[in-house]
């Protein structure tokens, strides 16, 4: 993005004001007043009401009556989870590869296979959201808001040359993605900007006495993260900071890291006695999956690489005694090594 394209969607964003236009007409959309948003949450309300009382099914009721069809089942669900943990290993192993370029890059066009795959079955999973309660009376919120918040020459618009539905899809080609917003947080002029916020007489945004918009609060979101990215003890280098795909790899092995930490002192609190917590190895049998993912996190590296060898030991050769596996054989070898040298020491 150049300079002069920060330049206007900063100017667009702090002033909280739409323009869009079509054929001549050009419309101003501003963010609503707390009582506006409190009529368009009633309107909601009313809304999912009148929807329930006309037979219409909810989400959770409409994906019952998908999978009772055929049209959705738990190996879908199970694929939805598999690709949001696929496309988290793959940015934790981009970060990982941050400094080998072609390696990156080749992770990077995994990823952007994996969030399109997530994206297509995502949106099979809510292809009859538009007909559900919570779907008819989302429709009916947002047509409250374009016709509270638009105007045209000083007066709310009457709709009569555009109509409400298409002129929510201006809107909404208006709204800024991800990736504009967190490129603009971290650079100039709105990082000139930000650092002013706490002047008395300087304000970021000029929407007084009207709701912050969804990029308003986008961008309040992750200034404030890269504000804590730069604050951190581990903060990464520029070139991480400046890719969002690195970054999120950055974020999830920080997650994980904390994870890790407080699933250790979490044990540490919990095991008083001394013999057990500096027992070389500790069975611990989990009550759910949640669990079994916070044991599995105590392990280090050189653990887990022990389990997957025993767990293909296992596999192959069915029933195996403790002393079979190749771990404990090659303790049991350097034991006896050690002890053969001590013995002619002394």
């Amino acid at each position: 993005m150049k300079h002069y394209e920060r330049e206007l969607f900063v100017s667009r964003v702090r002033s909280g004001v739409y323009f869009v236009e079509h054929e001549g007409v050009r419309l101003k959309i501003v963010t609503p007043t707390i009582e506006e948003e409190l009529e368009m949450a009633e309107g909601y309300n009313q809304a999912y009401e009148d929807a329930l009382a006309e037979d219409f099914m909810t989400e959770d009721q409409t994906l019952e009556w998908m999978k009772s069809r055929g049209l959705w089942s738990d190996e879908d669900e199970e694929k939805i989870k598999a690709l949001k943990r696929d496309i988290e290993k793959l940015k934790v192993g981009i970060y990982e590869n941050r400094n080998k370029e072609s390696n990156r890059e080749q992770i990077r066009k995994y990823i952007r296979a994996a969030e399109k795959q997530l994206s297509e079955q995502v949106d099979k999973k809510h292809s009859f959201s538009s007909n559900t309660c919570e779907g008819v009376a989302m429709l009916e919120k947002s047509f409250d808001f374009i016709k509270i918040c638009t105007y045209y020459g000083g007066e709310r618009y009457d709709f009569k040359r555009l109509s409400i539905e298409f002129v929510l899809h201006l809107f909404h080609d208006k709204i800024l993605s991800e990736k504009q917003t967190r490129e603009i947080a971290r650079n100039d002029p709105w990082r000139s900007i930000w650092m002013l916020r706490d002047s008395n007489s300087y304000k970021l945004f000029a929407n007084e006495g009207r709701e912050l918009s969804v990029d308003q609060k986008n961008l309040l979101v992750w200034s404030r993260m890269y504000d804590n990215i730069q604050e951190s003890m581990d903060c990464p280098e520029d070139d991480v900071i400046e890719d969002d795909d690195l970054l999120d790899g950055w974020f999830i092995v920080q997650r994980k890291k904390r994870e890790s930490e407080k699933a250790e002192s979490d044990f540490d609190n919990s095991t008083k006695n001394d013999k057990i917590k500096n027992s070389q190895e500790i069975f611990m049998v989990p009550s759910n999956q949640k669990e079994a993912e916070k044991i599995e996190s105590l392990n280090d590296i050189n653990a887990k690489m022990t389990k997957r060898q025993r767990i293909a030991v296992a596999k192959q050769q069915g029933t195996v005694g403790a002393s079979e596996f190749p771990d404990a054989k090659l303790d049991l070898r350097m034991k006896s090594n050690q002890m053969f040298k001590d013995k002619f020491r002394g």
